[in-house]
């Protein structure tokens, strides 16, 4: 029997996905992500992600007052902050029935693993301030608890905004894990080449997998 297959989903909202956005990625792959979300809809893969959540305060923001963490400067323009349209998911890249899950410690998660172990839900986003997907608290113990479900270990196919960025952070944060890991290298999209280059040269050392999006969900090129 295949491994079952998990789509991984990075921050694919419209501040880094539109061009009007507020942090456009220049190439995001809009259609792209909705291919693989109508792929994952029509063959019942769950879809995990991230979806970057801020305070209009943020203190990464380059023109909030809040102070950053010791070493760190806010240097971003004000973006996907909670509740604006620009923190919304792109659209056509939600599955009928999902669910965010909020950036806080002590959430319960064991209905929601369920939910999704049974097919009731097919999408959970959580919600963060900086990169990896796992600065939600809820991630990995979600994670860990949705697997165990599985009658054998997933395999993981991860894509988003931007590589060099937080799909770098998930991507290596799953293989830190010892979950399988592929980068869908035509659903990605960088800040800058060298930045991209790099980072793809870090997950491939660190053992993530490269796989195109026709050689996924089995189309023609």
């Amino acid at each position: 029997m295949a491994a079952r297959r998990v789509f991984i989903d990075v921050d694919v909202q419209r501040d880094f996905c539109e061009p009007t956005g507020a942090l456009f990625v220049p190439g995001s792959p809009n259609a792209g992500f909705r291919e693989l979300t109508r792929h994952a809809v029509a063959n019942r893969i769950p879809i995990l992600g991230s979806v970057d959540s801020h305070a209009w305060d943020a203190w990464e923001f380059a023109s909030s007052a809040s102070p950053a963490p010791i070493g760190e400067k806010p240097n971003f323009p004000d973006h996907c902050v909670k509740g604006t349209p620009g923190w919304l998911k792109l659209d056509g890249t939600l599955p009928p029935r999902f669910r965010f899950l909020p950036n806080v410690p002590d959430a319960p998660v064991d209905s929601v693993v369920y939910e999704v172990a049974s097919g009731e839900t097919q999408g959970v986003y959580f919600e963060k301030e900086v990169y990896s997907l796992f600065a939600n608290p809820l991630a990995e113990r979600f994670l860990a608890a949705l697997f165990a479900t599985f009658p054998e270990p997933p395999e993981l196919f991860v894509y988003g905004v931007a590589t060099d960025y937080c799909v770098k952070a998930a991507a290596l944060g799953l293989r830190a894990r010892g979950y399988t890991t592929t980068l869908v290298t035509d659903a990605v999209a960088g800040i800058t080449k060298e930045g991209t280059e790099a980072a793809l040269r870090e997950m491939a050392d660190a053992g993530v997998g490269m796989i195109s999006s026709a050689a996924l969900t089995g189309a023609h090129a």
